[in-house]
């Protein structure tokens, strides 16, 4: 099972719109090459909330979706609030409208033996602070659902590989950049029996920097822990790059255009 990994688009930000429809482009163009089924990308899609930003992303997503391709989302600081860290319900409203298409989260999709769970790591953060900063928080509520949703795959599909997507970082090693409730969801997609992790790909952004957690797949027992970076930022090389993942092996094959 194929799918693509994107984040931090920002529309609104420097040539990110433009950019973005580049990467669009080269994913409904090359089908044979990516053999996706499924675009995963992990907040911060727009740069304030804005109005105009959201039907920007709503035009792409409306092209990849045409494409055949099932687009899932999960929301960044960004998303949610002018310079990421204040609160705006008409930015929320915009999100769920152009983007979420109004799910709740956690939420599941299943595609070919493959169950995505969506999380939103500004659930608590939006509760418990009235300007945000940078982290992101789970919830109580969030997690104990997450436990519910892992039970009944393990018990009921037990040979579905599961793909977890959140926008803030779990792992990184910075606190005022970091997912606040980190150790406790640490320890519910922790196996309870100390061998592999009940999930198969963790996947983030927020941070802007591209990286696969080698060290702490084999610390957490799990195949693919991935941040795309911002996807709208080229890399050293002048490229934009487009990640595919196939669940299956464990791999990330990255495409440059």
């Amino acid at each position: 099972m194929n799918f693509i990994h994107l984040s931090d688009i920002h529309i609104g930000k420097s040539r990110n719109e433009e950019r973005f429809a580049t990467i669009v482009d080269w994913i409904v163009a090359n089908p044979q090459e990516h053999k996706a089924k499924v675009v995963v990308i992990t907040g911060d899609l727009v740069d304030d909330g804005a109005l105009g930003q959201y039907r920007a992303f709503k035009q792409q997503k409306d092209r990849l979706e045409g494409a055949g391709l099932l687009v899932l989302t999960t929301p960044g600081n960004h998303d949610y609030g002018f310079s990421g860290i204040f609160e705006s319900s008409e930015a929320m409203a915009r999100y769920q409208e152009f983007a979420s298409g109004g799910v709740g989260y956690p939420y599941v999709a299943e595609v070919d033996g493959c169950a995505f769970i969506l999380l939103d790591s500004m659930l608590q953060e939006m509760i418990d602070h009235e300007i945000w900063g940078a982290q992101g928080e789970l919830g109580q509520q969030q997690l104990a659902d997450l436990d519910r949703i892992l039970n009944d795959i393990e018990e009921n599909r037990p040979d579905s590989k599961v793909v977890i997507a959140l926008h803030h970082h779990p792992f990184y090693y910075r606190y005022v950049m970091t997912l606040r409730d980190n150790r406790r969801f640490k320890s519910v997609i922790a196996d309870k029996d100390g061998g592999d992790a009940r999930v198969d790909c963790l996947l983030f952004g927020h941070k802007h920097n591209e990286h696969r957690f080698a060290e702490k797949e084999i610390e957490y027992h799990i195949g693919v822990i991935y941040a795309s970076g911002a996807s709208t930022e080229r890399d050293d090389g002048g490229n934009l790059v487009v990640p595919v993942i196939d669940a299956a092996a464990s791999t990330i094959t990255r495409h440059f255009i």
